[in-house]
């Protein structure tokens, strides 16, 4: 019997010193707590209660992840407008340049979901559970942490600026710009939220000034915003160049 308790402790040494050394990979961090990093890549598909999943910890790593890169950007670009910043950093921290960061890196091979529910894009719950694990680094490393992280691991690595500004055009950050210049109070706002253990679908409107000008529906809730706001610079007419 002790031959065989410390076989199984020896084997959950093994496991554990491996995801460290994965999580170090990623990161440049050991961790210091692992369940908050086992925690980021526990997908909710797999989750048996919803605040048991990387969802809280995603809503934290984002949160981080445009501070850093706010700074970041104010500090390497002091002439330039809030108009040029906020959209490129828009098109940083977009879902889809979060994706193929992931992607890169190699997040899906630590992700822990449901592999038989063919709903699930493995590109997008990875870009998810990208910012759970800037999440993760914060809460175990505090804020220069995971601005290390942020800096070293992804801007440095993965994120050409130059590409990022001849990029998709970013239809959310040009209409709240427009928004502002023309004193017209702009909104987006939820009209149907649909969820379920699994998948989560958004209806958002975007409003002008109270009216309805846009519909944009997606798994994702910045998605479904961008959506509403490309319907919407088609039907008021607002060119997407000066």
């Amino acid at each position: 019997m002790r031959q065989l308790a410390r076989q199984i402790i020896a084997g959950l040494f093994s496991l554990n010193k491996k995801f460290s050394n994965k999580v170090h990979h990623l990161t440049g961090f050991y961790p210091i707590n692992s369940q908050l990093y086992h925690l980021a890549f526990l997908h909710s598909s797999l989750a048996s209660e919803s605040n048991m999943s990387n969802e809280r910890l995603e809503y934290l790593g984002d949160a981080v992840l445009s501070l850093v890169v706010a700074d970041y950007l104010f500090l390497k670009f002091p002439f330039r407008d809030e108009g040029y910043l906020t959209d490129l950093r828009s098109k940083m921290v977009s879902r889809n340049n979060l994706n193929n960061i992931a992607y890169k890196m190699g997040i899906e091979e630590m992700l822990q979901y449901n592999k038989s529910d063919s709903f699930l894009s493995r590109k997008s719950i990875s870009g998810n559970a990208l910012e759970a694990l800037i999440g993760a680094v914060y809460l175990d490393h505090g804020y220069n942490g995971a601005k290390q992280f942020i800096m070293r691991k992804l801007v440095a690595q993965h994120m050409d600026i130059e590409d990022l500004e001849t990029s998709e055009f970013n239809y959310k950050s040009k209409i709240l710009e427009w928004g502002q210049k023309n004193d017209v109070k702009i909104d987006f706002v939820v009209l149907e939220e649909k969820r379920t253990m699994r998948h989560s679908l958004y209806k958002i409107a975007l409003m002008v000034d109270g009216n309805e000008s846009g519909i944009g529906q997606d798994t994702s809730k910045k998605n479904a915003e961008k959506k509403a706001a490309k319907e919407g610079f088609a039907k008021l007419g607002i060119k997407e160049k000066g």
